[in-house]
């Protein structure tokens, strides 16, 4: 019989796969009105649980990847989408005699609503599909969920230029975790859902093409 946990694994890999490919279309379909970036920056993650986890803390990690916006509504030039492909690290640490840190590096799919406030300001929300690609936690991909959905806020800065600079916050929906709680006499109780990511970023972002075509 199938865990009903590596189920839920490989249908949401399914999902993730299916919006890489949609995602590609659109650009395919929208290369013409479009804008290409590459983007560096940096993570503050954390997770938050139901059960305890003692001494648990942020920690530090990376992000990385491509950015490409269009501008599907030539009657309205403020609002435009943005897909990305990043890799994201993300995690959080526990503090005893020893500092261990837990590292989660995923591959991330954000589809972001934009909206331009002014020339050199903009707001974007919208949400990130990952997929975990490794961590540094003994069999982790055994162990942890490998897909991960999260809701985004953002703004950008200094959008019109060639480099300009981003900060989010990503709010995880989905339990990294799942696990059953088992009674003294080894009888499963219930299964557990925990851990859900957050993490700041910010960043900067480059232009390869620096104009807006409609």
């Amino acid at each position: 019989m199938t865990d009903p946990i590596i189920k839920n694994n490989r249908l949401t890999m399914r999902i993730f796969q299916t919006a890489i490919l949609i995602s590609l279309t659109f650009i395919c379909n929208s290369v013409s009105n479009a804008q290409f970036a590459v983007m560096a920056g940096g993570n503050y993650s954390n997770v938050r649980n139901n059960t305890s986890l003692e001494n648990k803390g942020p920690i530090a990690g990376y992000n990385m990847g491509l950015s490409y916006q269009y501008y599907p509504f030539r009657n309205a030039r403020k609002i435009s989408i943005l897909n990305e492909l990043v890799f994201n690290q993300k995690g959080y640490r526990q503090d005893f005699e020893k500092r261990y840190s837990s590292r989660f590096n995923y591959l991330s799919l954000p589809v972001l609503v934009n909206y331009s406030l002014s020339k050199d300001l903009a707001i974007h929300s919208g949400f990130e599909m990952s997929t975990l690609l490794s961590t540094n936690i003994e069999h982790g991909l055994k162990t942890y969920n490998i897909f991960d959905l999260g809701l985004v806020f953002g703004m950008s800065y200094f959008e019109s230029r060639r480099l300009s600079c981003y900060s989010r916050f990503t709010y995880g929906l989905l339990p990294m975790l799942d696990y059953y709680n088992i009674d003294e006499l080894g009888n499963f109780k219930n299964e557990i859902h925990d851990l859900k990511n957050i993490c700041i970023s910010i960043g900067i972002k480059c232009n390869l093409s620096n104009e807006k075509k409609f």
